[in-house]
């Protein structure tokens, strides 16, 4: 398949999601972006596991959690700033 190809296969792909997105009521976008979310934890603890095949649930959920802390402190990072409220 060609580069063309590939990019208009993406677009349309793009274009089929933004209208779905618009029919949808608020609560059928909450319940969808928490399906997302959930199936982005199962493929999380899925690589944990691959990396660490000792562990068991428990210490699996122990490292997504520090996973998860440490990707919010990236997000997070510079979106709080020292100011007149804050210097107290």
């Amino acid at each position: 398949m060609e580069d063309q190809q590939i990019q208009h296969l993406a677009d349309a792909i793009y274009v089929e999601k933004v209208r779905r997105g618009r029919t949808m009521t608020p609560g059928e976008r909450m319940e969808a972006g928490i399906e997302l979310f959930e199936a982005s934890l199962g493929i999380m603890r899925d690589g944990i596991r691959m990396q660490h095949p000792e562990a068991d649930d428990l210490a699996v959920e122990e490292i997504l959690k520090q996973r998860l802390a440490r990707l919010r402190k990236i997000q997070e990072h510079g979106l709080y700033r020292k100011g007149p409220l804050l210097d107290e």
